[in-house]
């Protein structure tokens, strides 16, 4: 009996547009989030000498009589300025940018064991996601601009969660 050789070819599972188009979209960010980190990193005490010169420009205007009479505006400012003054020290910038490279390294591989159809990636991105969410609170505080920045990288980590999930069923 003779097979006919398209008979016997193996044909690999079929990978999910959806899929796809999330595990794209994870490479960029998490690459983009990898090589800004390490920038951060390496140029962090030039960045933080941005911040200061800034904080110093933005007191000056404060100072000035256009905010006279605003005194919410230049207590949230200043508040605002303050916060961002101690997250951006140097030493700080390199702690933040070591975390942000950890996380975002997991989040890509567990992106590329989904783009090889491995469940076992979905739970790797899931950590890096958490750990992403929760280490700018462990290592500033509750604060707001913890708060913004955190609030809306965390929405869109959580939501790719939640996509990748829907995914879970064509993942093995």
């Amino acid at each position: 009996m003779v097979q006919n050789i398209n008979e016997l070819e193996i044909t690999a599972p079929q990978r999910p547009v959806f899929l796809k188009v999330l595990c794209i979209l994870t490479f960029i960010g998490s690459g983009y989030g990898i090589i800004n980190s390490a920038v951060t990193y390496f140029k962090a005490d030039t960045i933080s000498k941005i911040f200061v010169d800034a904080k110093i420009k933005t007191n000056e205007d404060l100072a000035n009589k256009k905010n006279a009479g605003k005194p919410e505006k230049v207590r949230l400012i200043g508040n605002i300025m303050n916060q961002a003054s101690i997250m951006s020290t140097p030493e700080n910038l390199r702690k933040a940018a070591i975390g942000n490279i950890i996380t975002s390294m997991l989040c890509l591989f567990g992106a590329i064991l989904m783009w090889n159809l491995r469940r076992m990636g979905f739970y790797i991105y899931t950590i890096g996601t958490i750990i992403s969410i929760i280490l700018p609170f462990y290592m500033f505080g509750s604060n707001f601009l913890t708060n913004i920045s955190t609030g809306l990288l965390g929405f869109i980590g959580i939501l790719f969660v939640i996509f990748y999930a829907m995914n879970l069923k064509s993942i093995k």
